[in-house]
C-alpha cells in the first residue's frame, strides 16, 4: 500500500462507548450498572432535591428515566429515546416545572427549544447552567449544563462573551473533578465526560492542558480505575498532538510541528497499549487506537488488527467502522473503492448491527464532500450511488425494526439523487409515524414544501434537475 500525505484532514472526534477498569482483566461493565448509576443520580436526586409537584412529577420522572436509559443505550435506541426525553420534558415544563434538571433536559431534547432564535437558545443555556450549578443534583450534571452553556455562548466566537465562556468552562472543570472523586462513578460515564471537555477546549492549549492536569490527578489516584486513567490520557495526547501540529496543509506544518506531533501521538499510543493490557475488554481502547494509526501512518494491517479487537468486543461499533473508513479515505491510505467495499462489506455483514449498515452511506457522502458544487450533483445522480444508498436504509431498517428517525436523511439521500418516488414514500412513514414531522431537518417548512414539489413535478414535465 502506498502512503499518502493526509494531514489537511481533521480527525474524527470520539464518543466514548461503555468502558470497563479493573486492576486486572475482567468481564465489562454491563448496561445495567451504568443504567443503575444514571437512575440513582437523576431520579434519587429529583426525589431527594428537585423541585417536585404532583402536576408535573409523572413527566418529570419519565424524562429522567428515559434519559437515564440513553445514557446506557445502543446506537440504535438512542434517537428515539432522546425524542420521548425531550417530548416528557417539555410536558412537564409546560405543566409549571421549574425544576433544573428538567430544564436541561427540555432544552437540549426538546423540539420546541430547536426552534428558538439562536439568541433565544443562548440565553435558555445559561440560565439552566445557573440554575443547575445552584442546584443539589451532583456534580456531573452540572458538568454538562456548563459545557453546553459555554459551547453555545462561544459558538459564534463573539469576544465580548468571552469572559462568560471562561466562567462556564472553568466550573465544568471543577465540576468533573468533583465527579471523578465519587467512587461509584462508572468508567464509562468518566470517559465520556472527560471526552466531552477535551473537545471542548481542543483548541486553547492552556485550558486543554490545565483541564487535563486536573483531573489527571484526581484519576490516576483512584487506584480502582487503572486503565480508565491510561484511556483519558491518551484521548488527551490525541487531542494535544493535533493542537500541536496546527490546522495547515502538510506543507503549512512547521519542523517544531511535526516534531510535537509524533511525540504527543507517541504518548497517546503508549497509555492506549498499557491500558489494553489492563483490559482487553473495554471496546473503547481498540477503538482509539484507529485515530492513532492513522496519525501515526501505519499500514492496513496494523490498523485492522485493532479494527477486528474493537468489533469483537461490539459487533455494533460503529465509531470504529467510521474511524476505519476514515483510514480509508483517498486523502489518507485508502481510495474510492476502498471506502466503498468497506462500505458494501458493513451492508453485507451478518455479525454487524446497530447504524453499522449506514458507513456504506458516510463512504458516499465524505468522497462527495471533496468534490466541487458541479461534480457533486452529478456524483448523487449516477446511476451506481441510489442503489448502496438504499441498500445501506433498507438493511438498517431490517435490523432495527423500531427506529424511525432514520427516515428523514433516507428522504433527503432520496431527494438529492433524484428519486421522487422513494422521497415520498419515506415522507409518507415519517408522517405516519410524527404527526408533526420535523421540517427543520429540510431546512424549514418552507424548503420542505420546495422539495414535495421537485419530486413531484406536474404530470407532462421533467425531473427536477437539482
Amino acid at each position: 500500500m502506498t502512503k499518502k500525505s493526509g494531514w489537511g484532514i481533521c480527525m474524527v472526534c470520539l464518543v466514548s462507548p461503555l468502558l470497563l477498569v479493573s486492576c486486572s482483566p475482567r468481564q465489562p461493565a454491563t448496561r445495567e450498572d451504568v443504567l443503575k448509576w444514571n437512575l440513582t443520580t437523576l431520579q434519587g436526586s429529583y426525589a431527594s432535591s428537585g423541585h417536585k409537584n404532583p402536576k408535573w412529577d409523572k413527566d418529570a420522572e419519565e424524562a429522567l428515566t428515559d434519559f437515564a436509559r440513553s445514557r446506557a443505550a445502543s446506537d440504535d435506541e438512542l434517537d428515539v429515546l432522546l425524542d420521548v426525553v425531550g417530548e416528557a420534558a417539555e410536558s412537564a415544563t409546560a405543566a409549571g416545572c421549574d425544576d433544573p434538571m428538567i430544564a436541561y433536559l427540555q432544552a437540549r431534547c426538546g423540539a420546541g427549544n430547536k426552534t428558538k432564535s439562536f439568541g433565544e437558545r443562548q440565553d435558555r443555556y445559561r440560565s439552566v447552567a445557573s440554575s443547575l450549578e445552584n442546584s443539589g443534583y451532583p456534580a456531573v450534571r452540572k458538568f454538562y449544563a456548563n459545557v453546553a452553556a459555554a459551547e453555545i455562548l462561544w459558538e459564534q466566537r463573539k469576544t465580548n462573551l468571552w469572559p462568560e465562556v471562561r466562567d462556564f468552562r472553568s466550573k465544568a472543570i471543577a465540576n468533573l473533578n468533583q465527579a471523578l472523586q465519587d467512587k461509584t462513578f462508572p468508567e464509562a460515564e468518566a470517559y465520556v465526560a472527560a471526552d466531552a471537555l477535551f473537545e471542548m477546549l481542543q483548541y486553547n492549549s492552556y485550558e486543554l492542558t490545565n483541564a487535563y492536569n486536573t483531573i489527571s490527578a484526581t484519576v490516576s489516584g483512584n487506584r480502582s480505575k487503572p486503565a480508565i486513567a491510561q484511556v483519558i490520557k491518551a484521548e488527551f495526547y490525541l487531542k494535544y498532538a493535533w493542537r500541536g501540529r496546527g490546522n495547515g496543509t502538510a506543507s503549512q506544518v512547521t519542523e517544531e510541528g511535526w516534531r510535537l506531533f509524533r511525540e504527543r501521538l507517541a504518548e497517546a499510543e503508549k497509555a492506549l497499549n498499557r491500558a489494553w493490557a489492563l483490559d482487553p475488554f473495554d471496546e473503547q481502547i481498540p477503538t482509539l487506537m484507529i485515530s492513532i494509526a492513522l496519525g501515526q501512518q501505519k499500514t492496513l494491517p496494523e490498523m485492522e488488527i485493532w479494527f477486528q479487537r474493537a468489533m469483537k468486543q461490539n459487533p455494533n461499533n460503529y465509531r470504529a467502522c467510521s474511524r476505519k473508513l476514515h483510514y480509508l479515505l483517498p486523502q489518507w491510505y485508502g481510495s474510492r473503492d476502498d471506502m466503498l467495499s468497506f462500505g458494501r462489506e458493513c451492508v453485507a455483514s451478518t455479525n454487524w448491527g446497530g447504524h453499522v449498515p449506514l458507513i456504506l452511506v458516510d463512504a458516499h457522502s465524505e468522497y462527495a464532500r471533496d468534490l466541487d458544487a458541479d461534480d457533486r450533483k452529478a456524483y448523487w445522480r449516477s446511476p451506481e450511488v441510489w442503489p448502496d444508498i438504499k441498500a445501506a436504509y433498507e438493511k438498517f431498517a431490517q435490523i432495527n425494526p423500531e427506529a424511525t428517525r432514520f427516515r428523514y436523511p433516507y428522504a433527503a439521500y432520496a431527494f438529492r439523487c433524484g428519486q421522487g418516488p422513494d422521497f415520498n414514500k419515506q415522507i409518507k412513514l415519517i408522517r405516519q409515524n410524527d404527526p408533526s414531522p420535523d421540517y427543520n431537518y429540510f431546512g424549514g417548512k418552507e424548503a420542505f414544501d420546495k422539495m414535495v414539489e421537485e419530486a413531484n413535478p406536474p404530470a407532462g414535465g421533467t425531473e427536477p434537475s437539482r
